[in-house]
């Protein structure tokens, strides 16, 4: 076979339109690739990944180049990402510090309280922290979190305090994705009705500093170890005394942080 052979059969076959067609498709993809913004996208599992994915991709495919970073259970599960997305590994997406947004299509409760506390004890919420203490842009969806009217009050408190927390952190925050075919879904209040704080206890006397000028229930905790479960019974925006030496546990402390609760130190001699 010569030369011009070869070169009349390599034209038939590039003059085709539908190789034409793809050609210039590709193309295309390739220019809007270069041109897009990248989005780090953290997935954790979910039993429905193609309606999750899909959404997502309807939501924020345009705009960005979608980087799937997922969670180990999810990397377990094996989902197929729709065309435009790509998987990333925990390697990859911590040597990149260009982000334009990190998104949280499917933030699951124990990923919700880790941000709020600012716990950064795998892949995904490293990367939050990361992108939390640069000041750039996170949406998270909480679609996932599974409270519903009959959650009891205080546990819906729980995670709306973390919510709230992760909103003053500079994270957008909603209920459902926005897109094509759902409409933006701001966060609103979970609570029905008033909050009402646990009564005071015995060890929980409030004197002598009732006469103080702070707005703050004043309480002093007479035990020897304030741990978390101890500080989530204590009411929210209030000041604790407790007594030199006493052993706080670090959890209990930024559970302290987050219902807004001041912690004095009591030296020898306060109480008169």
């Amino acid at each position: 076979m010569n030369e011009e052979l070869i070169n009349q059969i390599v034209r038939r076959i590039l003059s085709n339109p539908s190789l034409q067609g793809l050609l210039q498709e590709n193309e295309r993809l390739e220019r809007d690739k270069a041109f897009k913004s990248k989005a780090l996208v953290l997935l954790n599992y979910v039993p429905d990944f193609s309606r999750l994915l899909t959404a997502v991709q309807q939501r924020w495919g345009a705009n960005y180049t979608l980087n799937i970073l997922p969670s180990d259970q999810a990397y377990a599960a094996k989902p197929e990402l729709p065309v435009g997305m790509n998987w990333i590994t925990a390697q990859e997406a911590m040597g990149k510090s260009d982000w334009q947004t990190l998104i949280l299509p499917a933030c699951s409760p124990n990923t919700l309280a880790k941000v709020a506390l600012g716990i950064r004890d795998n892949p995904l919420c490293e990367m939050i922290g990361r992108q939390i203490s640069e000041g750039k842009s996170i949406e998270i969806i909480t679609d996932y979190l599974g409270l519903n009217a009959r959650t009891p009050l205080a546990y819906r408190q729980l995670y709306e305090g973390y919510i709230q927390k992760v909103q003053s952190y500079g994270a957008k925050v909603s209920s459902i994705i926005e897109g094509s075919n759902s409409s933006f879904s701001p966060v609103q209040p979970i609570l029905t009705r008033p909050i009402e704080h646990p009564s005071v206890t015995s060890d929980q006397k409030r004197s002598p500093y009732e006469e103080g000028t702070s707005t703050l229930d004043k309480i002093r905790f007479e035990k020897k170890f304030l741990g978390d479960k101890q500080a989530y019974g204590l009411p929210e925006d209030s000041k604790v005394f407790v007594k030199q030496g006493t052993v706080i546990s670090p959890l209990a402390r930024d559970t302290l942080k987050v219902r807004r609760i001041e912690l004095c130190i009591e030296k020898e001699g306060d109480r008169g």
